[in-house]
């Protein structure tokens, strides 16, 4: 069975799928980070990327046992389409990850969300890219480094393609994109002169879109993947298969989750919460933040929860302190919806269900209101893909099905970044055409909650 390793690089873990070449996800992964947060993070994600793979390969070849490999901190998940004792070869890999984290080629490392360093020379904040004052912030933290002949910066996921290839790349999602990212005149109106500004650009590789081969894997990374804990990838994983750019991860989960024509609404919930819409022309509105669409010509406006994941996995540790014992989010969820109202705490984080739910049914208004005065899409329906680790509960779903009055859907692997990566490795693998009927035969709805009415 032909298939395509999809990693998507996030703060505190790397999360990894096999999918084959109809769309079918045949295993997960996902691996937790030790060294999130520190200089030094970007160190251990081809470690990460290797036990991800393992994880998968052992799953779907039916070598693992799940409850075994519980401490292991990789952890895997039978999406329901898994093709147990079947073989399989892996014809390319693809990458994405999150903003504008930037890596050295030592792994040292900015996190997208780490502070700039403190600096007696200004770092700009005029400018509307996102990425030069983070670039300039890491040539201030690691100044030896930026000084070098061979300096290169890189941005998260290409950092890992990097690594797998020898290749040196920057994903822009799309031509419009590039205010957001670098150039020269950029610099300059940041305040750079003429020769640092060049400098500058030297230090970063030049743009490539999305499902660009970024090179091959080479043999010192292909005997790696398949080396340690990657042993069942001896004879899968080849020297010379393509690695694949992907994209920052919330164009990735735009495209996994089919996002890619007016009018269409996604949910992206993970530790932060992002409600997108898709529309053929910019849209404003307070709380409305618009980018371009992947798609020439179409953009993206959304609402972000900023914190929305934050505070259930807050809640979630409060909890598990009342019970004595850990609790996980789905039977947090049922303690929670079953709660007769006798315990304050548990009406706490009713309340707190109650009112993300709420705050996703105003984005969507917001969004609804803005789209219409602007005669950005043609018709709007109440309905939605919902994706990222919050989709994963049923009873949660639900409930917001109920507040928000739309029709969710849910797909195969909620974590549509991944199915986005798949998305752009069959399009490089010349399977698809265009990415939209590459998404239209990857990004599968499989389970759909419909508002009820609740007594």
């Amino acid at each position: 069975m032909n298939s395509v390793f999809c990693a998507d690089i996030g703060t505190s873990s790397l999360k990894a799928a096999l999918v084959d070449f109809s769309g079918r996800v045949l295993a997960f992964s996902r691996v937790q980070f030790g060294l999130f947060y520190t200089d030094h993070a970007a160190g251990e994600w081809l470690g990460a990327l290797r036990k991800a793979l393992a994880g998968c390969i052992s799953f779907v070849g039916g070598g693992a046992d799940i409850r075994a490999t519980a401490g292991t901190g990789v952890s895997f998940a039978n999406t329901g389409a898994s093709g147990q004792g079947t073989q399989i070869s892996i014809d390319a890999i693809c990458i994405s990850g999150n903003g504008p984290t930037l890596c050295a080629r030592d792994g040292s490392t900015l996190l997208w969300n780490a502070s700039l360093p403190n600096s007696t020379d200004s770092i700009p904040t005029n400018t509307r890219s996102i990425y030069i004052p983070r670039i300039l912030g890491f040539a201030k933290k690691f100044p030896s480094y930026w000084q070098q002949k061979d300096c290169t910066v890189f941005s998260g996921p290409e950092y890992l393609i990097y690594l797998l290839t020898g290749a040196s790349v920057s994903i822009l999602p799309e031509e419009r994109f590039l205010e957001a990212y670098w150039s020269r005149e950029a610099f300059k109106e940041a305040g750079l002169s003429a020769e640092d500004a060049e400098d500058a650009m030297q230090k970063l590789p030049s743009f490539v879109p999305p499902a660009s081969i970024a090179g091959s894997l080479t043999k010192t990374a292909a005997e790696f993947l398949c080396g340690g804990e990657g042993e069942c990838a001896v004879g899968l994983v080849k020297d010379g298969i393509p690695v694949v750019c992907g994209a920052p991860d919330f164009i990735s989960a735009l495209v996994g989750t089919n996002t890619l024509r007016a009018g269409l609404f996604c949910d992206r919930a993970g530790s932060s919460e992002g409600i997108n819409l898709c529309t053929s022309k910019p849209v404003a509105g307070q709380g409305i933040r618009t980018l371009p669409s992947i798609i020439p010509g179409l953009w993206n406006a959304s609402v972000l929860l900023p914190e929305s994941g934050e505070r259930f996995c807050a809640y979630k540790e409060k909890i598990s302190r009342l019970y004595a014992r850990p609790i996980s989010l789905d039977e947090m969820v049922q303690i929670l919806l079953e709660s007769d109202g006798s315990l304050a705490e548990l009406d706490q984080g009713k309340y707190l269900m109650l009112q993300t739910a709420m705050m996703v049914r105003d984005g969507l208004n917001a969004l609804r209101r803005a789209a219409e005065e602007s005669a950005a899409v043609p018709a709007l329906k109440t309905e939605m893909t919902v994706t990222g680790g919050q989709a994963e509960n049923a009873l949660w779903n639900q409930m917001k099905a109920n507040v928000t009055g739309y029709t969710l859907y849910t797909q195969s692997l909620v974590h549509a970044e991944l199915t986005g990566d798949a998305v752009f490795a069959l399009l490089a693998l010349g399977l698809y055409k265009d990415i939209h009927s590459a998404a239209a035969a990857v990004c599968k709805r499989e389970v759909c909650y419909e508002p009820q009415e609740v007594s």
